[in-house]
Formats: structure tokens, sequence, C-alpha cells
């Protein structure tokens, strides 16, 4: 920032340019540590600190951007697997039993067939179909990505197409092999990545009957994985998931990191 100095009149005794100086600079400091706290406030706010951060800042993929609408229109609830992170911390978003959300429920489970289905079915976890809802809705059709009320389900069969061709639209890999990307999906399991060196049979078996949850990946920033799914504390659900300095993922929670989906179709 530059100054507007006064002029000096040499002709003058009684106000030296010295002193007409520092009496500018004396004005001008409050003015130049308000720009400064403004501009500080601004970095924070963009860098995840008090309004809520980069996740505030919509995805660009495709379906990351669906996940991410939906989690907005739930509450914003949040799960932090670790220390608190750029200002964000646990928080409760709206209830599936809280229309019109119960509701929306059943347009995911509808996506699978079951349209009768919806938040008040409390015996009916709905994360598979919150996945193979937004897969649908962000363009990924039925042949890339077979909707399911199970994630073991569509995981086997994505295995399955992907063991028949190298382009497949959908690759699976161990979770210390790849790192993540908004799109992609990040599984757990009741064991972890057996499945990578085993012959296929074996491996879509595994798949199959280990898999418990999925979430879709919205973000990757500042040491986590932000990443949305449904069925979590009955709302749909934001999750940050720790990684490595190459992008992995690393151990949250007591459920062992199954597999990582990479999305090749959006």
């Amino acid at each position: 920032m530059s100054l507007d100095f006064p002029s000096v009149d040499v002709r003058s005794r009684r106000s030296p340019a010295r002193r007409r100086f520092s009496h500018a600079i004396g004005l001008g400091l409050p003015a130049i540590l308000l720009l400064f706290l403004t501009l500080s406030a601004c970095g924070s706010s963009e860098r995840g600190g008090g309004g809520g951060g980069y996740s505030e800042r919509p995805p660009s993929n495709r379906t990351a951007y669906v996940a991410w609408q939906e989690w907005n229109k739930f509450g914003r609830s949040t799960v932090v697997h670790g220390a608190r992170v750029n200002g964000h911390g646990n928080r409760n978003g709206v209830s599936e039993r809280s229309e019109p959300l119960t509701s929306r429920v059943s347009d995911y489970w509808g996506s699978c067939g079951h349209p009768e289905w919806n938040g008040r079915t409390s015996s009916k976890p709905w994360s598979s179909a919150f996945v193979s809802w937004v897969m649908g809705h962000s363009g990924v059709g039925s042949a890339a990505f077979p909707p399911a009320g199970r994630h073991g389900q569509y995981l086997a069969s994505l295995y399955d197409r992907q063991s028949r061709s190298r382009g497949a639209s959908f690759a699976l890999h161990a979770p210390n092999e790849y790192a993540p990307k908004p799109g992609d999906l990040v599984c757990t399991g009741t064991s972890g990545p057996t499945w990578r060196h085993a012959d296929k049979s074996t491996a879509r078996r595994r798949l199959d009957s280990a898999a418990k949850h999925c979430d879709v990946v919205t973000d990757v920033r500042g040491g986590y994985v932000h990443a949305v799914g449904g069925n979590v504390k009955n709302s749909v659900t934001m999750s940050l998931y720790p990684v490595d300095s190459r992008g992995r993922l690393v151990a949250a929670g007591h459920r062992p990191w199954l597999v990582v989906v990479e999305n090749r179709a959006n």
C-alpha cells in the first residue's frame, strides 16, 4: 500500500517535514491494520476456519457434487475421525425420520427397486442405496455401475467388470496402493484388503461378504479425505478420514479399510 504523504512547504518553520512524515504514518497505521485483519479473516475462512471452510466449496466432479448437495439437504452432519480439523468438528444433521427427508430416503431406495422403503424403515440400512442413487443422478448409467441395496453386491459386480476389461468405468484398488480423489468410493469392511492378491473367485467372494460401508469422496485437503455417505448418524453425513503424506487412507475407526473404488466414469 502506498501512503499519500502531505507536501512540505520549505518556507514554513512551524511544521518540519519530519514531523509531517511521522504524522502521516500515524494516521495510516489503523487503516493498514484494518486491511490486514480483513484479508487474514478472508484467508482463514477459505482455508476452513470459522464459517465451515473448504467444505463450503462445491466439488467440480459430478458424482462428488451430487453427494455434496444431499449432505447440504440433510443439515451438514459431520464426523471427524481424529483431531479437530480447520474448524471442523462433529455435528448433527437432520434425522432420516424427519420429513421431507424420510421421503428422500425412499428416493434412494427407489434406485434399487424398493421405493416403498423409507427413512422410518429402521431395519433397512440405506447407505448402499444412497451410493446407487448418487451414481445414477450424476450421469453414471447402470451398465457402468449396477445399483444395489448392499455394498458388497455392487463391489463384486464392479470387480467382475474390471476383470473382463481394462477400460471399465470403475477400478478397485487396495487402500495402501491408491490415493482417493473426488468422485471415488472409500469402503470399510469386516476385514482388510485380503481380496487384493487372492484368485478371482476368492477375491469376488471376499468383497461381497466383507463390505460394510462406502462413502463418496467429495474433497481431499489438509491431510483428510472428505467423504459423504448415507445412513451415518441416521442422516447423510460427511466423514473426515486422515490420509498419509501420499494421500492414502490410514486407519480410522473400528473397521479396517477394504477397498477404494476409482471412478473413471466422470
